[in-house]
Parts: structure tokens; C-alpha cells; sequence
């Protein structure tokens, strides 16, 4: 790893059972080694309730107090979670068809993640503290937002964009879990440069809670760029969605389209989030008020397109067009074995395939008149093309999009892909997917991405 690399890697490595029928595996239960099947027991909650929740309560009790105060004079954190929230959430727990121990159980994490959310809002105020005056200097000029679906390479796009260094600084995954300048600086401060430890060591460590059906998926590095509205939506209570069933996945989930008692929390809070991550990265990795470092970020952020627009005006934005019947089946298999949003239970596959259906339909069309009704700022390329010829796909990138001289365009050695072979995979007729009926609901988007 380079000295950057490196530094942002060790920073962060010191700091349900799923059924399926699936290719090339029996038709049997594919061993999750963190979900369970079977409701918690009295005795478990009380467990919980004793020597977690109530201990880490009594723990935030003065953090409510101290980011009360300092908001009133560096502002709300973007990352706390609000009352109403809280509140909404609690009556989807109360609400749902699960049993009384997981309502109970259910009920305790939300409570939970609300009261130490105060913590972490402490610890994102410290940033405003040391360096506010600091990151109010900094100009983020130009922004690149690969922001396109789930499932559509999105990630691989990003990362090979992110090793041209002397153009782009990007936060890693590990940053955007932790957006606190002042943690990076320390641990940077702490370990020095070469911490002995390597960044495949490292991820090793930090993927263990992940099963080999979820890294099959997506590989975890830590310590490159990934999706950032997942950190951000899962600071709030918005990644406890996929444990209330299909209607809260599309209201609290959506990449596409919000409600509107969300309209302050993505117009607002996820732009200013953005705003504060890409100044804390652009201050960590040695840039000036007149750096002309362009500053890159990467995810599923439609619903805060037209935000983030209004807040970069020369922001450009950049998505990969993949077939939305792959990307749904691919984005179901990758949701079902990712044990992390199922807490120890095992996934819903009807809720999710209900759920993802609905997103998938409202993101294509409002992908399609986004990028349509853009100007030379906004620019698509297909899944085909960027999988079978990578360096000239990103070429046409620097072209057309970043208006990039011939000579400043870097050659990128790109391995070739290997073809996958997941343990779960289940097709779209096995999820119950009507794929004509999906189709014939998107084909003016399918139109659409003949002409790219």
C-alpha cells in the first residue's frame, strides 16, 4: 500500500440461517454463521437489557446534555438520530406481525441506537470544535458523485477512479463510518505510517461478523471507497428497515424517492454530511483552500440528487446502466445474505423481493428523467461496456465528463473479471418475480438505455 493507503488503513484496523435454492449448492440451509431462526428467549432479553442497553444508556445520559449545548452553537450533527424517529420507528415495531419478544427486542435497539447516537454526535462535534474554522476555509469545488443503483458496478467504478490520487481524494469506507477528522488525525498520529499490519490483514480482522455468502457479494475493503449513504442511513434508524417488513423498506430505504417526513432528513442532513466528509477528507489528505483536488464519493443517493445539485452547482455525476433485471436479482441474493441487517435473525425473502421490486421500478424511471433532463454534468455508461472494456470507458469519462486533457488522462491496470460463483443465488422466477409483467413497466427505460 501507499503511504495514504496505508495511513487510512491503520487508522481503522487499530481503532439468520438463509434458505435457498441456489446453483451449484443443495437445496438446503446455507450456514449464515450469525442468524438464528428461533425468537429471543425471556431470559436473552434480560440479558440485553441488563448488561447492554441500560448499561450504555446511563452512559449517553450526559452526552444528551453536552450535544444539546454545543449544537446551539456548531449546529445539529447530520448523523443523530431525531425524536421523531425514534417515534416513528417504534410504532413500526409495535405495529409489525412479529412476535411479542422481538417487538420487545426490536424495541430495546431503538431505543439503544438512539440514546448512543448522542455519542457519536459528541464525537462529530469535536471535528467543529478543533477545526471548524479549518474546514469553513476549504472550497469543494467540482465534486464527482458516482451515484448510480444497487448492483450495477457502481462500487468497482468508483475505486478504479479513486487510484488516480493526484486528482481525487475520496474517504474510505472505514471514514465514512467514522467521519471524525479528529480520530483519524489520532490514530494516524499513534501508529505513524507503517503500522505492520497490511490492508488485507486488516480487512480480515473486520470481516469476521460477515459470512463467505455476503463477501461473495461484495468484498468489504475497508480501506477503499464504498457506499456511503449505508454508513449514513445506518447512523440514523433507517438500516433497522429491513427487520419491519417491505412497506418500511420502501418508506425508510429508498434510494430513489423519499417521504416526506424525511424530506428534512435527505435534503438537509445527508447534504451537509456530504459537505462536512468531503472537507474533513480534503484537511486529512493535506489539501489547501486553493487545492484544485476534486473531491469523489460514490453511492445510492437519488433521493438527494437535486439537493446536492443545489448545494454543487458544478458538481458532476456519473452512473453505470446495468440490466434492472440483473441488478434486482443480484441486489435481493446480496440484501438476503447480508447478515448485518437481519440481527441474528434469518432474512425475509418475500419482504425483500416485494420491497426491492417497488424500488427498482420507481429508481429506473426517476434514473432515466434525472440524467435525460440534465446538462453536460450528468453522464451514464453501460454495464456492457464498462465490464468489457474498462480504460476506454474511463476514458470517455475524463473526456466528456471531467473535460480532461488527452495527457492527463492516467492508464489504469485493471485485472480482467473473473466470473462469480455464489453459494446463494437465487433467480427472479424463484423469488416469484413476473419478469414480463417488471419489463413491460420499464420500457421506456430499457429504450432509454438502448440510446446510450
Amino acid at each position: 500500500m501507499g503511504k495514504a493507503q496505508r495511513r487510512a488503513a491503520d487508522k481503522s484496523s487499530r481503532s439468520g440461517a438463509v434458505r435457498a435454492r441456489s446453483f451449484g449448492a443443495p437445496n438446503d440451509v446455507i450456514d449464515n454463521h450469525s442468524a438464528r431462526t428461533s425468537d429471543p428467549n425471556m431470559l436473552q432479553l434480560l440479558f440485553y437489557l441488563l448488561f447492554k442497553v441500560i448499561p450504555l444508556l446511563l452512559i449517553s445520559v450526559p452526552f444528551w446534555f453536552l450535544t444539546a449545548l454545543l449544537s446551539l452553537v456548531y449546529g445539529r450533527p447530520p448523523k443523530m438520530v431525531f425524536p421523531s424517529q425514534t417515534n416513528r420507528f417504534m410504532k413500526y415495531a409495535m405495529q409489525s406481525n412479529e412476535s411479542k419478544a422481538v417487538k420487545a427486542d426490536l424495541m430495546m435497539t431503538i431505543l439503544l441506537h438512539t440514546a448512543t447516537s448522542r455519542i457519536s454526535g459528541f464525537c462529530w462535534l469535536l471535528d467543529e470544535i478543533i477545526y471548524g474554522r479549518q474546514l469553513k476555509s476549504l472550497h469543494v469545488q467540482n465534486p464527482l458523485f458516482v451515484m448510480s443503483a444497487y448492483r450495477s458496478a457502481s462500487t468497482e467504478m468508483a475505486r478504479i477512479l479513486s487510484k488516480d490520487t493526484d486528482k481525487f481524494v475520496a474517504p474510505n469506507a472505514i471514514m465514512c463510518a467514522f467521519p471524525y477528522l479528529w480520530l483519524w488525525n489520532l490514530i494516524t498520529w499513534i501508529i505513524g505510517d507503517d503500522s505492520g499490519i497490511t490492508a488485507e490483514e486488516a480487512n480480515g480482522y473486520l470481516n469476521k461478523s460477515f459470512s463467505k455468502e455476503s463477501l461473495e457479494r461484495h468484498d468489504n475493503n475497508h480501506f477503499a471507497i464504498d457506499t456511503f449513504d449505508g454508513y449514513f442511513l445506518s447512523s440514523h434508524l433507517n438500516g433497522l428497515a429491513f427487520q419491519l417488513g417491505a412497506d418500511v423498506i420502501v418508506k425508510e430505504f429508498n434510494c430513489a424517492r423519499f417521504e416526506e417526513h424525511n424530506r428534512y432528513l435527505f435534503e438537509y442532513c445527508f447534504v451537509e454530511h456530504v459537505d462536512r466528509i468531503a472537507r474533513k477528507t480534503l484537511l486529512y489528505y493535506g489539501a489547501s483552500s486553493e487545492s484544485e483536488k476534486t473531491f469523489l464519493l460514490k453511492g445510492h443517493f437519488l433521493q438527494s440528487a437535486n439537493a446536492l445539485q443545489k448545494k454543487y452547482p458544478e458538481a458532476r455525476f456519473l452512473s453505470v446502466l446495468r440490466d434492472p433485471m440483473h441488478r434486482l436479482q443480484s441486489g435481493i441474493n446480496h440484501m438476503a445474505v447480508n447478515s448485518t441487517l437481519w440481527q441474528r435473525k434469518a432474512p425475509n425473502w418475500h419482504s425483500l423481493t416485494d420491497a426491492f421490486q417497488q424500488i427498482e421500478v420507481q429508481y429506473c424511471e426517476l434514473e432515466m428523467e434525472w440524467y435525460k433532463n440534465g446538462n453536460d454534468k450528468r453522464f451514464v455508461v453501460k454495464f456492457e461496456d464498462f465490464t468489457k472494456n474498462n480504460q476506454k470507458t474511463i476514458i470517455r469519462i475524463y473526456q466528456d465528463l471531467l473535460e480532461s486533457n488527452p495527457d492527463e488522462i492516467p492508464h489504469y491496470d485493471i485485472p480482467s473479471k473473473t466470473p462469480k460463483c455464489y453459494t446463494v443465488n437465487r433467480s427472479l422466477g424463484e423469488l416469484g418475480v413476473n419478469e414480463a409483467i417488471l419489463k413491460q413497466q420499464l420500457v421506456r427505460y430499457y429504450a432509454w438505455m438502448k440510446e446510450k
